[in-house]
């Protein structure tokens, strides 16, 4: 059994899988606001003791003894982990990892502790004989030693695996739909205070991204737009999806259509992705998408799919985490989409 645990501004999502054979089961799965007064949610405001306190309580939710679990996988908090796909020298061994440390510096914004680095190797590289392109992931020793000490106040003796998000929902993309072997796939999870893009594919570069426009930021205008409490907003959010801000009131039986008269959180949230896109085009001309997964709790959203399909002229689907999970006849989820995270997270420690 391991447990993926995404720890978020929002939610905190938990996940426990099992695997017998090729068949994966969620056995648990539970989700818990941070705030218990959603009116006063504010993501920057948020407190270790927070976390743990809420962590605490999603566990004995989902009656889960974080001190006697043996596989943790969790995501990292903050923005201090970087991911970047390099060309280097094909050595071995110990003359590759210390390459890719010293590469590792170049890469990531330091905050006067040492950096913390691992790698995957995709392969030879296309271009260039004698050399290999390999994704690095690095972050710095004061964030893993803060996650590491938040782990240990939750109550876990073993603090297990650490994983960068991004690479939680690559995981995932690769159980459910395979690696992409022509084109690139575009994975875009919409959390609640940072959307992540990325863009993979074989012998194509690896773009990931962050935006600062997400699904706490679809909340707030809303709120100013319509004069409602932040909770109020949250329900009309997923009551009426992109129309919460052009036509709140609408309540014709044909549906959501898409209203867009005027500029709003959303259509520039599909600006900031279109430029996104635009500049993985340009670095790799040679590159094109073959479809857009939305995952992330505001994924689901109504009209957003048809939005962004309409607005990037591109085929946008719903990444479903338990697409080819079976699920156990206990478990209720009102949302699936907001456990990518977590379940990415648990098929690492599973899947070999």
């Amino acid at each position: 059994m391991n447990i993926g645990l995404d720890i978020g501004h929002f939610k905190s999502k938990a996940v426990s899988l099992i695997q017998k054979g090729d068949e994966v089961t969620a056995i648990k799965a539970g989700s818990i606001n941070s705030f218990n007064e959603l009116d006063k949610f504010d993501p920057e405001t948020m407190t270790k003791a927070q976390w743990v306190a809420n962590i605490q309580d999603l566990l004995k939710s989902m009656k889960i003894t974080p001190r006697s679990q043996k596989n943790l996988t969790s995501s990292l908090i903050g923005s201090s982990t970087t991911i970047k796909q390099i060309v280097t020298l094909d050595l071995g061994g110990d003359e590759l990892t210390q390459s890719l440390e010293f590469e590792a510096k170049k890469h990531i914004p330091l905050d006067g502790t040492e950096v913390i680095m691992d790698y995957h190797i995709i392969g030879e590289n296309t271009k260039e004989v004698g050399k290999i392109d390999v994704l690095l992931v690095a972050t710095t020793k004061n964030l893993i030693n803060q996650h590491n000490q938040l782990i240990k106040d939750v109550g876990f003796r073993k603090t297990g695996v650490f994983d960068a998000t991004q690479i939680a929902l690559t995981n995932l993309h690769i159980f459910n739909k395979g690696f992409p072997e022509d084109g690139c796939d575009v994975i875009i999870n919409i959390g609640n205070k940072s959307t992540t893009i990325i863009a993979y594919g074989k012998n194509q570069d690896y773009l990931t991204r962050e935006l600062n426009i997400s699904g706490h930021h679809f909340n707030k205008e809303i709120v100013d737009k319509n004069n409602l409490t932040y909770s109020e907003a949250e329900s009309l959010k997923f009551e009426k999806g992109v129309n919460a801000i052009n036509n709140p009131s609408d309540t014709s039986e044909s549906g959501f259509s898409i209203q867009v008269t005027e500029k709003t959180v959303f259509t520039s949230f599909v600006d900031e992705i279109r430029k996104s896109l635009r500049y993985y085009m340009k670095s790799n001309p040679q590159a094109f998408f073959n479809k857009i997964y939305l995952s992330g709790g505001s994924a689901n959203l109504i009209g957003l799919k048809d939005l962004m399909s309409t607005e990037l002229n591109s085929e946008v689907a719903l990444l479903d985490p338990f697409e080819k999970i079976k699920l156990d006849a206990s478990i209720e989820i009102d949302n699936p989409y907001e456990y990518s995270v977590s379940v990415g997270c648990a098929l690492r420690g599973l899947v070999k």
